[in-house]
């Protein structure tokens, strides 16, 4: 089993190995970056995994309270999970893959944004979990990004989406991301439009950093809505994926 880079400039290496041919590949349609968990699914596929996998989701949660979401953070969170052999991999990810929830109108969501842009679920958990659960949907079009892989692994967190996201930009895609926590803030920061699905803890660790972003929006799923956002639903929110890239880079609708 290849071996995670052991620092950050080695893991942006692989990092941009793995993205840069989907950049090219998605050359000329806007892009939809929408996170996995608690924001597509309402719950957290990793914590599930590793409960299913019968491992301690905690000392990884402890790392994340002592470190903050640092490279070194989300290195130990990736070694749990690739600690596991691959046959062991394999059948709790499809197990959690089939049983996990998506919000209501996620898959109509990712259903219909696909029909105007370049759309990937962007993880910092598991890509198989949610590549099967894709699958499930019947959205096996839609690619999905993350790297705890065994094949292909690599330190993917909060940096590394932002990187994802400015790739695209760099490429003059039109990028709308979703998320609901801090792991997202530098992906929506870096994106033309910013949708946050309210989480169990109504995104409080996102709001804040997204103050003054040019095109904010947000989903609701439990009905508490955050106030003096635009809000938006699941159902409604592929309008912000636009044909063209409009001059500004932002707050254009289309559809």
């Amino acid at each position: 089993m290849p071996m995670l880079p052991q620092d950050e400039a080695s893991n942006l290496e692989r990092l941009d190995a793995a993205i840069l041919p989907l950049v090219r590949a998605a050359r000329g349609r806007p892009v939809v970056l929408a996170d996995g968990d608690r924001t597509l699914s309402p719950i957290d596929t990793s914590r599930l995994f590793l409960q299913q996998a019968g491992m301690d989701p905690q000392p990884i949660q402890n790392r994340f309270k002592l470190e903050g979401y640092c490279f070194s953070a989300f290195r130990y969170h990736a070694e749990v999970h690739l600690e596991l052999d691959a046959l062991t991999f394999d059948r709790v990810g499809a197990a959690v893959a089939r049983e996990a929830p998506l919000h209501s109108g996620a898959a109509d969501f990712l259903r219909r944004a696909a029909e105007e842009a370049t759309v990937f679920v962007i993880s910092a958990g598991i890509p198989r979990i949610w590549r099967g659960l894709l699958e499930r949907e019947g959205l096996g079009n839609i690619g999905v990004i993350g790297g705890i892989d065994p094949c292909f692994p690599y330190v993917f967190g909060r940096q590394e989406k932002g990187r994802v996201c400015q790739l695209f930009r760099s490429a003059g895609a039109e990028v709308m991301a979703l998320g609901d926590s801090d792991v997202d803030t530098e992906m929506m920061l870096a994106a033309d439009h910013a949708v946050v699905v309210l989480n169990h803890r109504m995104s409080a660790d996102l709001l804040p950093h997204l103050t003054g972003h040019r095109s904010l929006h947000h989903i609701a799923p439990a009905g508490q809505a955050a106030p003096g956002i635009p809000q938006l639903t699941f159902e409604s929110a592929h309008r912000l994926v636009c044909r063209g890239h409009s001059s500004t880079g932002g707050g254009a609708v289309c559809l």
